[in-house]
C-alpha cells in the first residue's frame, strides 16, 4: 500500500508540472531531471542574494550548513529510492526527492532573507 501511495503522489506531484506531457519512462524520467535542475537553479539564486546580506562569519557558517544539508539531502534521496531499486520507476523517485527537498531548502533561505530584508533594509 504504501508504494502504491507513493507512487500516486509522485503522480499527483508530476501533474503540476508544464513539461509533463511524458509518456515514455525515459520521458518521465528526463521531466523529473528537468524539474529538479529548475528548483536547483532557484535554489542557487536565492543562495546568492542571501550571501549578499551576510557578514564574513555567518557565510562561512552557511557555507557549511550547505554543505552539510546537501550531504544530508542525497543520503536521504538515496535511501528513498533504494526501495526501488532495480525498478523503472527509481529514478523518477530520486530526482523528485531531490527536488521536493531543493524546493524546502529554498523556502528556508527564502524566510531567512526575508528576516534580513524586515530586519536590516534590503542592501
Amino acid at each position: 500500500m504504501k508504494k502504491l501511495s507513493l507512487y500516486f503522489s509522485i503522480l499527483f506531484l508530476f501533474s503540476f508540472s508544464s513539461t509533463l506531457l511524458a509518456q515514455t519512462q525515459a520521458e518521465m524520467d528526463q521531466t523529473a531531471i528537468n524539474d529538479y535542475k529548475k528548483a536547483d537553479n532557484e535554489l542557487n539564486l536565492v543562495y546568492k542574494k542571501l550571501m549578499k546580506q551576510l557578514s564574513e562569519k555567518e557565510k562561512k557558517l552557511l557555507i557549511v550548513a550547505q554543505k552539510d544539508w546537501i550531504k544530508f539531502r542525497d543520503s536521504k534521496c538515496n535511501f528513498e529510492q533504494k526501495e526501488y531499486e532495480g525498478g523503472t520507476i527509481q529514478p523518477v523517485i530520486y530526482y523528485a526527492c531531490l527536488m521536493e527537498c531543493t524546493n524546502k531548502r529554498t523556502e528556508d533561505l527564502k524566510a531567512n532573507l526575508e528576516d534580513r530584508e524586515k530586519r536590516y533594509g534590503a542592501k
